[in-house]
């Protein structure tokens, strides 16, 4: 079957998509943040790497844009467009809110405000701050922030203007660094390693037909996409009239996260089934599919036994247990599956290089790499440097950078290949603070470097968990070709950061003077808190630590060993590099559903009736 995102046909980038994309992102953060409300429960449109933040809007577009088509077809948007719309709002859907943004804005106003003697800040943590990233701390800026300002009075964004170009600027850096790698690997993944993009192929299939002479969708004229639409929407459409009518039953089938209950010390299981996580993983392969349900039912029993026996790692007075070593041990299997990623590639790579350096091949290809590889150094250094500016040490700064890097793209790429958009790291690994306070052991470094580390392996420097921007990146290419539109591919990937970063900062800060950030803002002070801990009661070199980590490494390589020895081995190092992380532990069930059906479809209807169930 042809791929679309290869024909000569396909989707194309016009400037009044892009135009039309960053009205979306504009409009959208500005009423969800100052109308709606922080407070409203819109926190969960952020909670995977492909947010209903960037979904919603799409929808909606969709629909809008089929009313268009009947009434006024010159305004109604292409499939390109709609496809650039939907492209740039999931390029900044985990900015705002719990993604990044409320995290940032909150973490930013607090050290100067929140300090007391109680906490110690003002003795352990304020000398070693890079004060010049963070906002005016006079009390017209920061207590004005806080408690609100009295009404008519003009925000102080004088206090704010250096910081936001701080981090903006050093964000831009690192979105440039994701789409230059993004560049590099993409035909390794696309034509050798056979990522499936379910991601990409849904957004696709939902606007094709727009440039036809019906001018909708074609799975709008389908039997079996109206089928499932009403199995979700109905029970979800019952369940607002049962609100409004007291007594009457609400259908939590879609909703209700159910628990069930083992024996302790064993944790309790989350049962939840999850539509899109059903819909979007049918294209994962089974062997990754059945792995991180496996692993993430291993993880519950390891943690029970640990717990049993009392197993704890660590010298006296910073030992871990149970779900630390978890993370461990998740890490090392991480760092193994992103050298083995490269691995793979290394033949690809070597062409990409041979390509850029010679100058030898396709013109198109060697202008890209080119062009790409002057990008990757650049803004690797841009964002190194900028570590270095907050006071880190220039070999912390690259390690800090490299850790941060490895992570991100080893969750960028494994979710092009599953479709899992909740695939998540552990708040622990997901800037390599783990390794470095407790592998490296924060005793070994200086009061400036800690200080510093933490503050760029915190949720204030691009994102936490909920990554922005990268999971998009490869999509966006499967979706649109570079050959034919680079220029614009970039031009979107800009501006969509450019309009999300510089809007939420606006709408957030504006709510927080507006309303007083204590009412709205999560009040986060954790960060300053590990930090003046770690400050009085360092962490050390710890050889079970270290055996902890590289266990996971060697697990996971043997993993990858007998893949490529046995054709029908089971396991997959993706399972135990998240075996303890949110996504999988509230979303296995729903995982288990689609391996099952799955099985079932291809051992008893082959491969005919695996296309008929996509």
């Amino acid at each position: 079957m042809k791929d679309p995102t290869h024909s000569v046909d396909s989707p194309a980038i016009t400037w009044r998509g892009v135009a039309v994309g960053a009205l979306t992102i504009a409009v959208m953060f500005t009423y969800l943040i100052l109308y709606a409300g922080m407070g409203a429960g819109s926190e969960g449109y952020v909670q995977s790497q492909f947010p209903m933040m960037a979904f919603i809007p799409f929808v909606l577009w969709l629909f809008l844009n089929t009313g268009l088509a009947r009434i006024w077809p010159r305004a109604a948007l292409s499939q390109g467009e709609l496809l650039t719309v939907f492209a740039m709002v999931w390029i900044v859907g985990a900015i705002p809110q719990w993604g990044w943004m409320e995290y940032w804005v909150a973490l930013m106003a607090a050290p100067a405000y929140m300090a007391t003697p109680e906490n110690q800040w003002a003795e352990v943590v304020w000398p070693f701050m890079p004060w010049h990233v963070f906002p005016d701390s006079s009390p017209r800026v920061i207590e004005d922030f806080w408690l609100g300002q009295v009404k008519g009075t003009p925000v102080p964004w004088d206090g704010w203007y250096a910081p936001i170009g701080q981090w903006f600027g050093v964000s831009v850096a690192m979105v440039v660094f994701g789409l230059s790698l993004v560049v590099i690997f993409q035909r390794q993944w696309v034509e050798a390693e056979k990522l499936t993009f379910p991601l990409a192929r849904m957004p696709l299939d939902l606007t094709s037909g727009f440039d036809g002479p019906r001018r909708m969708p074609d799975l709008f004229r389908t039997t079996y996409f109206w089928l499932g639409f009403a199995a979700v929407f109905l029970p979800i459409f019952y369940n607002v009239g049962s609100y409004f009518t007291p007594g009457l039953p609400p259908i939590e089938f879609w909703t209700k996260a159910s628990v069930l209950e083992l024996p302790r010390p064993m944790p309790d299981l989350i049962v939840r089934v999850m539509a899109p996580v059903l819909a979007l993983t049918y294209m994962c392969p089974l062997n990754i599919l059945g792995s991180m349900v496996f692993f993430s039912l291993l993880a519950a029993v390891k943690t029970g036994l640990m717990g049993r026996v009392g197993f704890k790692v660590g010298a006296s007075g910073q030992e871990i247990a149970g779900g630390g070593i978890l993370q461990l041990e998740s890490y090392g299997a991480m760092v193994f599956i992103a050298v083995w990623s490269v691995w793979l590639a290394r033949g690809h790579l070597r062409s990409v290089w041979h390509q850029a350096r010679t100058g030898v091949g396709d013109a198109v290809d060697v202008r890209h790499y080119r062009v790409a590889l002057a990008a990757l150094v650049l803004s690797a250094v841009y964002a190194i440097g900028w570590g270095v500016s907050i006071g880190m040490s220039l070999p912390l700064a690259i390690l800090a950078f490299l850790l941060m890097s490895i992570v991100f793209f080893v969750t960028t790429k494994l979710v092009a290949a599953t479709g899992f958009s909740y695939l998540t790291p552990s708040w622990a690994n997901a800037k390599g603070q783990i390794f470095v306070t407790q592998l490296i052991g924060s005793a070994n470094l200086s009061q400036q470097d800690l200080v510093s580390f933490k503050i760029f392996s915190d949720r204030l420097f691009f994102g936490n968990i909920r990554l922005p921007v990268w999971p998009a990146l490869p999509h966006l290419l499967r979706i649109f070709q570079l050959r034919r539109q680079p220029r614009k591919i970039v031009a979107t990937v800009l501006v969509a950061f450019a309009v999300g970063f510089l809007v939420a900062a606006w709408s957030t800060i504006k709510m927080a003077y507006d309303v007083g950030a204590t009412n709205h803002l999560l009040v986060i002070i954790g960060l300053y808190d590990q930090i003046t801990n770690l400050q009085l009661n360092p962490r050390v070199v710890d050889p079970g630590k270290w055996a902890v980590w590289l266990w996971g490494f060697c697990e996971a390589a043997a993993m990858a060993f007998l893949r490529g020895r046995f054709y029908w081995f089971p396991l997959h190092p993706i399972g135990l590099a998240y075996q303890a992380t949110a996504g999988t532990s509230i979303y296995w069930f729903s995982l288990f559903l689609v391996w099952l059906a799955k099985l079932v479809i291809l051992r008893y209807g082959g491969i005919r009736a695996y296309r008929q169930g996509k």
